[in-house]
């Protein structure tokens, strides 16, 4: 598949202290079902340091997501939607740059029936975020790899449920889920609307648009 390089402009931060806790307010206001404990919900705060999806220079594209955490899905089954969609505003893939929450290592790259292209990334902490339904994947990238906070990891399209290439089956969006091991090792899903939502504002921006 095709892998692409691309330049973005980072934000200016504000204090690290009072931008997670200003983070840590908005993810409880949002609280309910797919929570976790306070220790683990202080620990994604503190990983997460971007929104996902870069932001267009000229705000021309745009994009939105809102709260569909357990939703009905049917594809291979009855399910439960277990992560939050940004959907696009201009449904064409490969135009929207996909960058990295947090710091990690990637865990896992490549085709699932699901999720299409995608990648995993463990953080240090032991958090596995993971970016679903790409249309391709920056260049270089591979299991094992370090990445940063802010790291170029592809762009979003609309891959999946189906044989690996498979684009189509609805609309253009990038899927993020955010897994929590438990007791036993096992990673469980947990909402990450509350946590895209405290991040909104801390985004990249960069030149790009329709091709």
């Amino acid at each position: 598949m095709k892998k692409k390089r691309v330049r973005f402009y980072l934000p200016v931060f504000i204090s690290v202290i009072l931008f997670d806790w200003m983070m840590i307010q908005i993810v409880r206001s949002a609280a309910g079902d797919g929570s976790v404990s306070e220790e683990k919900e202080q620990l994604i705060v503190q990983e997460m340091k971007y929104f996902p999806v870069v932001v267009s220079a000229d705000e021309i594209l745009s994009f939105d997501f809102a709260d569909t955490w357990l939703a009905d899905r049917t594809y291979g089954g009855e399910r439960s939607h277990e992560g939050c969609d940004i959907i696009m505003s201009e449904d064409t893939r490969g135009i929207y740059p996909v960058v990295s929450m947090t710091d990690g290592v990637i865990e896992a790259i490549g085709w699932l029936r699901l999720g299409g292209y995608r990648i995993g990334i463990r953080s240090s902490g032991g958090i596995y975020y993971y970016y679903a339904h790409l249309e391709s994947y920056a260049a270089d990238l591979k299991n094992g790899q370090e990445v940063s906070a802010g790291q170029f990891l592809g762009f979003a399209g609309d891959s999946g449920y189906g044989e690996e290439g498979t684009v189509g089956q609805f609309a253009v969006h990038l899927h993020i889920g955010i897994y929590v091991p438990d007791a036993d090792g096992e990673d469980a899903a947990v909402n990450p609307f509350p946590y895209l939502e405290a991040v909104r504002e801390n985004v990249i921006t960069a030149e790009y648009g329709s091709p």
